[in-house]
Formats: C-alpha cells, sequence, structure tokens
C-alpha cells in the first residue's frame, strides 16, 4: 500500500514537472508569435513609405520633364523664318534649343529611372501587403488555438481523473446514489476541450478574431492595385518566385518535424496521465462487479491500449525516418 502511495506521488510530480515545462515553453512560442507578427507590421509599414517615396519623386520628375516639353515647344514656336534670321542671332538660338533639348534629356532619363523605381517599390508593397494578411489570418485563426490548447496544462485531463475517482469511490460506498453519479459521469463524458475552447473564443471575440484585411491604400491618383509585370521587373519577379518556392519547401519539411514533435510530445503526457490513473487503482479495488463490467469501463481500456499502441507506433517512426 505504501508503495503504490510513493509511486503515485512520484508521478504525480512528475507530471507537474512536465506541465510546468510546457507552460514554459507555450510562454516563449506566444511571444515569439506576437514578435514576429510585430516584425510583419513594421516591414508592411516601411515598404509602404517607401513606396509613397517612390511615387512621389516618379511624379516629381514626371511633373518637370512636362515643363521642359513646354519650354522646348515655346522656344521652337518663337522660332522667327529662315529667311528673317539674322546671323549675329543664329549661333546663341541654336546654343538656347541644345541647352533646353539637354535639359530635356536629363529630366527624362530622371524619369525613367524614378518611375522603375516606383513600380519596384509598389511590386514590394503588395507583395508585403498580401504575405502581412496571411500572416495575420494565421495567427488570429490558427495560432491563438493552438496557444490556447497549450496553456491548457491538461486541466481537462486532470479534471477527468479528478471526477472519475470520486465516482469509484462513491459507487463502493453507496449504491443508493447510483443514479445521481451517472448523471456526474455523463457529465464528464462529455467534456470536450474543443468546444470550450470555441466557446471561450466566441465570448471574448474582439481579441481572437481577425481584423479586417489590410487594403491597398494608391498614393496621388496611382490607381494600379496589381503587381506590374514589366521587362525591367520580370527577371527580379521570377527569380524571387524561385526563392519563395524554395523557402516554402524548406519550410514545409520544417513543420512536419516539429509536428512529428508536438505529437511525440503529446503522447508522452497522455502515458503520463494514464499512468497517474492506474497508480489511483487501489482506491477502487473493492468495486463491485456490476459496476466494473459497465460498458464505460471497457470503452476506457480499448481507448487506452489503442493510445498505447499508437504511441508505440510514433515513437517507432520517430526512431526510424525513411526520408
Amino acid at each position: 500500500m505504501n508503495f503504490l502511495c510513493d509511486n503515485g506521488d512520484f508521478f504525480v510530480l512528475l507530471l507537474l514537472f512536465f506541465l510546468f515545462v510546457f507552460l514554459l515553453q507555450s510562454k516563449e512560442i506566444a511571444f515569439q508569435l506576437q514578435e514576429d507578427l510585430m516584425k510583419v507590421l513594421n516591414e508592411l509599414y516601411t515598404v509602404m513609405k517607401t513606396y509613397h517615396m517612390y511615387h512621389s519623386e516618379s511624379i516629381s520628375a514626371e511633373s518637370k520633364l512636362k515643363e521642359a516639353e513646354k519650354q522646348e515647344e515655346k522656344q521652337i514656336g518663337r522660332a522667327d523664318p529662315v529667311f528673317s534670321i539674322r546671323m549675329e542671332e543664329k549661333y546663341p538660338r541654336r546654343s538656347s534649343v541644345k541647352k533646353i533639348e539637354k535639359m530635356k534629356e536629363k529630366r527624362q532619363a530622371k524619369y525613367s529611372e524614378n518611375k522603375l523605381k516606383s513600380i519596384k517599390a509598389r511590386n514590394e508593397y503588395l507583395l508585403t501587403l498580401e504575405a502581412t494578411n496571411s500572416s495575420v489570418y494565421k495567427y488570429y485563426i490558427h495560432d491563438l488555438s493552438d496557444l490556447i490548447d497549450c496553456c491548457d496544462l491538461g486541466y481537462h485531463a486532470s479534471l477527468n481523473r479528478a471526477l472519475r475517482t470520486y465516482l469509484s469511490a462513491e459507487y463502493n460506498l453507496e449504491t443508493s446514489r447510483h443514479e445521481g453519479l451517472d448523471i456526474i459521469e455523463n457529465a464528464v463524458d462529455s467534456l470536450d476541450p474543443r468546444s470550450d475552447r470555441q466557446r471561450f473564443m466566441e465570448m471574448y471575440p474582439t481579441a481572437f478574431c481577425p481584423p479586417a484585411k489590410f487594403e491597398f491604400q494608391p498614393h496621388m491618383g496611382d490607381e494600379v492595385c496589381q503587381i506590374s509585370v514589366q521587362p525591367p521587373v520580370n527577371g527580379e519577379l521570377i527569380l524571387r518566385f524561385q526563392q519563395l518556392q524554395s523557402r516554402i519547401s524548406t519550410l514545409k519539411i520544417e513543420n512536419e518535424e516539429v509536428k512529428w514533435g508536438q505529437e511525440k510530445r503529446k503522447m508522452q503526457s497522455g502515458c503520463l496521465c494514464c499512468r497517474g490513473f492506474s497508480c489511483v487503482k487501489h482506491v477502487s479495488s473493492t468495486v463491485s462487479e456490476t459496476y466494473l463490467s459497465k460498458p464505460s469501463i471497457a470503452k476506457r481500456r480499448a481507448n487506452q491500449q489503442e493510445t498505447e499502441q499508437f504511441y508505440f507506433m510514433v515513437s517507432y517512426s520517430l526512431s526510424h525516418p525513411r526520408i
């Protein structure tokens, strides 16, 4: 009897230790996710400001180019007929025309350069905008649910074990209370962490619902809201697409490895819970044969065997990778 109690205390302490470790890891993951989300938002803001700056420079260069073209047209319009041009005014007028043409060429080159920068900045802004919307959606739809599950710390499993121990003791002491205890047992069997989590998130929609998507904000009459694939940036976009494909493949492999690790830790936690529950079996050693033969006991044993078999298969797969 003392051995069973000491063994049970050991498993309880071990379970508390693992729960503490899981809590620390969950906090670190939550901080990391929030930090990554803030980095993405800051990057979006930086890219948007860069796009606005280059677009402003492009508009300014375009206005200067139009002004130079007007000056050229005005200079040509002022030209007198050939027969009335005097020899002393011929060469100064040519020099003035050349200066205007040279100024126009410089402004044309400046406008082309700024226009290319504006197109690249707008493409970068649109790509970053889409990536930011995806990151925000992933954080509010997937990451928050996983974080809530990690912070659960086996609450439902502990509550389930405590109430089942209480049921076993009460069935041995008072058989007249079977009806009330059956109601409690049904309530225990109906415990569902997923529905509780969903109900909790629905109670606080402002904290757990994703915000509206970021929309493209046109700047000073620029109504182009799609990525421009023009010859100067076509090769750059293709190269970036290939790099993103390679990065996505790498992230998929890393996510699969993390998923296997999570499944392994989850199964280890489940086995610890099962062993902790088995150490208090001596409490129900005098349970009547009618209660032991109930379908719920057989169902629990079948589920425990199925869980152990699945855990052994996961451990074997992790220790013998085939990739």
